[in-house]
């Protein structure tokens, strides 16, 4: 129930953000990243990988390649990745979180 609660809370905050700052904005980025975390929780890896992705394309064009925020994306889809047991492509994106 509460995975089921944290999805429809965040998916509401997404329509929020994607009303009001649009869908460029970093804090909508933020959002997709928290949504991804959820799913990665719930062991639901792909979905999740979509919702990092989404997140790491806003936060390169909103905050650039050198943020904190993006370099913690990066790092949420090295652990999907290696979870996944794609250990090089996981390694690629723990290597792009340290530049």
């Amino acid at each position: 129930k509460y995975e089921k609660a944290m999805q429809l809370y965040h998916n509401k905050l997404l329509k929020i953000e994607l009303e009001t700052l649009g869908p460029d904005h970093s804090s909508t980025a933020i959002t997709y990243h928290e949504i991804g975390n959820v799913l990665y929780n719930q062991g639901k890896y792909k979905e999740a990988l979509l919702q990092y992705q989404r997140a790491l394309e806003i936060k390169l064009n909103a905050l650039g390649p050198g943020n904190p925020s993006t370099a913690m994306t990066y790092h949420e889809i090295g652990n999907v990745l290696q979870d996944q047991g794609k250990y090089e492509d996981a390694m690629q994106q723990y290597q792009k979180a340290l530049e």
